[in-house]
């Protein structure tokens, strides 16, 4: 009797593991696209150190804006180095929010230092990824990366000094934009 209850439990578990993985978008097939996206106007804060700490600035910016009121951004990240190639306390990025129309006025008293400026039109490699959880980042970083990487490489670009981009739409579209500029 003992030993049906726990395997039911582990039959459970592994069925909701598998349907939660599912959900996540771990068995969606990753599609490379060639896109050419902006111009973006983005308050951006500059971070030096570990990327996965990258989220604990994700949150203090996103508290301050909806604070503020804003409404029609999205987040994003430009993550400017290797972590395979550079030690963690030395990754620089930028993380911020992003608007597809410049503001008329720059939001100030924020308690992140924010750079106003605009990504000018280019073209990228690109990959839309579901975001429905924490969890979806992670999974999508593992998922996309290795098939963008290999798409460029296939283009025979050269990915040395190649900042990555990620624009993340948690609310209306629900998905992460990975971008690799091609120009």
């Amino acid at each position: 009797m003992k030993l049906k209850i726990l395997l039911g439990i582990i039959v459970f578990l592994f069925v909701s593991g598998v349907g939660y993985f599912y959900y996540l978008g771990g068995f969606d097939k990753i599609q490379v696209k060639e896109e050419e996206l902006g111009p973006y106007y983005v308050l951006s804060h500059d971070r030096v150190g570990n990327y996965r700490k990258v989220g604990d600035t994700f949150e203090a910016v996103q508290k301050e804006f909806s604070e503020k009121g804003f409404k029609n951004y999205k987040l994003f990240a430009i993550y400017k180095d290797d972590p395979n190639k550079i030690p963690e306390d030395q990754l620089r990025c930028e993380v911020g929010v992003l608007f597809e129309q410049p503001l008329a006025e720059v939001p100030t008293g924020f308690s992140l230092p924010l750079q106003y400026k605009t990504i000018e039109k280019k073209k990228y490699l690109s990959v839309d990824f579901p975001l429905k959880s924490f969890l979806s980042i992670f999974l999508g970083i593992a998922k996309v990366y290795p098939e963008l990487m290999k798409a460029c490489s296939d283009r025979g670009c050269d990915l040395n000094g190649k900042a990555s981009m990620e624009i993340y739409e948690p609310v209306v579209e629900k998905k992460t934009k990975y971008l690799l500029p091609l120009d």
